[in-house]
């Protein structure tokens, strides 16, 4: 049976916020008696409403376990160091929180000089935090001295969206212009500038090995490049905007979140649709997988939460 009769709608969480939710992020704690590395997982979300909430999954289910308050605004970025332990939060009000995932305890507040800080991401070890704003620099916070440590000047225009590889090595940005730039972190210096889009780039992020970047765009257009030779490797054109895009864990799949409401699944070989997803009756902001890389979770306007069935392709699939 091919994957794609597989794919489902597992539950929907209706009104998960009282206003529209704008960003997601899955994560995974092991558990002290881990005799068959058994986890729990949650799902962060952020929203118009300025809150965060941290959610307990399992069995298919969502169980609020946080509501936690401290933004003024709309909270548009959440991330979860690698260990699942701490929750980086970002919002309009110029403020990154950071926050203790099982406990909800509120550990920094950091005030920035951006306008707007738009995006964040972890760094692999959960030592540093990088966020995107309206300047074109990153700003890269060690959240363990409470210090900004580097400055990553693209001298471009708006970043709205940040990703830091896995690997540690790099860290991306894209632009309103649909520039997409790509740092080395350990030299703090440029090292690559894709002219991917013809509109602002809503969203990046790497391939588990580091080697590839998949970018989303406003254009309709997701692109997959090869980030050491900078070779643009596929592309999938969409009927809207792009706001989300992200990698499957065993990194064969890419899942996109576009504007009229719809959840995309593609093969990463020649980004080949897998399954399309239309049950959100508002844009979709953000959507990630979780670890197992089998289950999609999405977040939309419409204050809901979609959880899906998506089965890891077999090798005759992915031919």
């Amino acid at each position: 049976m091919p994957a794609a009769a597989a794919y489902s709608l597992l539950n929907k969480k209706e009104n998960a916020h009282d206003d529209p939710i704008y960003c997601c992020f899955v994560t995974s704690i092991k558990t002290k008696d881990d005799t068959k590395n058994a986890s729990e997982e949650y799902l962060v979300t952020g929203g118009l409403d300025s809150l965060v909430k941290v959610w307990s999954y399992k069995n298919n289910r969502l169980d609020i376990l946080h509501t936690l308050e401290g933004h003024c605004m709309a909270v548009v970025s959440v991330a979860v160091s690698p260990d699942g332990h701490i929750i980086a939060s970002a919002s309009l009000d110029s403020t990154l929180m950071i926050w203790e995932l099982t406990s909800g305890n509120k550990i920094n507040e950091i005030k920035t000089n951006a306008t707007d800080v738009w995006n964040v991401s972890f760094s692999p070890d959960g030592t540093h935090v990088v966020s995107g704003s309206q300047s074109g620099k990153l700003v890269v916070y060690n959240i363990v001295t409470n210090t900004v440590e580097r400055v990553l000047d693209s001298r471009g225009k708006f970043a709205l969206t940040v990703a830091w590889s896995i690997d540690g090595k790099s860290v991306a940005c894209g632009s309103v212009d649909g520039t997409v730039y790509v740092f080395d972190v350990s030299q703090g210096k440029l090292s690559h500038t894709f002219n991917a889009h013809t509109q602002t780039v809503r969203s990046v992020d790497f391939s588990p090995n580091s080697k590839l970047l998949v970018t989303g765009s406003n254009d309709g257009l997701v692109k997959v490049f090869d980030v050491a030779n900078e070779n643009h490797q596929s592309s999938l054109k969409l009927n809207s905007w792009v706001l989300s895009v992200c990698f499957s864990g065993d990194g064969s799949r890419v899942a996109v979140a576009t504007a009229d409401g719809c959840v995309t699944v593609a093969l990463l070989k020649e980004l080949k649709v897998l399954k399309t997803f239309q049950e959100h009756n508002e844009t979709v902001c953000d959507l990630k997988f979780n670890a197992s890389s089998n289950k999609l979770f999405s977040v939309s306007k419409d204050k809901s939460i979609n959880i899906y069935e998506c089965p890891i392709p077999t090798k005759c699939d992915k031919k």
